[in-house]
């Protein structure tokens, strides 16, 4: 999934925060198809939570402080999010890697990114603007 202008929230470092995780999941799936998901899904998974956490926290209080619409929807939706990064990291630390399981979080993250940022974070430009 590639990231393009109409993702944009009207805040720079949400954007390049967005931008970044577009990035690191693009790269991560060209690591799996590469066959070496095995050596690199645990610092992937670690980089989604530590990533979920300070992003999300960071856009919040971006949305709370601009009083945005969509505050509270983009709140819930991302304590969602954290209970799939963190049922995956459970998963993984019980049985290990398997390559579908990758690819399908890899779908999850991809498809969360495109629906979300398109329908709540972009919101965040109606009060910034």
């Amino acid at each position: 999934m590639k990231w393009n202008e109409s993702y944009a929230t009207g805040n720079k470092e949400v954007d390049e925060q967005h931008k970044m995780l577009f990035l690191t999941s693009d790269r991560f799936r060209e690591t799996l198809e590469y066959g070496f998901g095995e050596k690199t899904y645990d610092l992937f998974l670690q980089f989604l939570s530590a990533y979920a956490e300070q992003h999300f926290a960071f856009e919040e209080e971006c949305m709370f402080i601009h009083s945005c619409p969509s505050a509270k929807q983009n709140k819930e939706e991302h304590c969602l999010f954290l209970k799939v990064i963190q049922k995956e990291v459970a998963i993984f630390e019980k049985i290990g890697f398997e390559k579908q399981r990758a690819f399908a979080l890899l779908d999850k993250v991809d498809k969360w990114l495109g629906s979300h940022i398109a329908r709540i974070d972009v919101q965040l430009k109606t009060v910034l603007t």
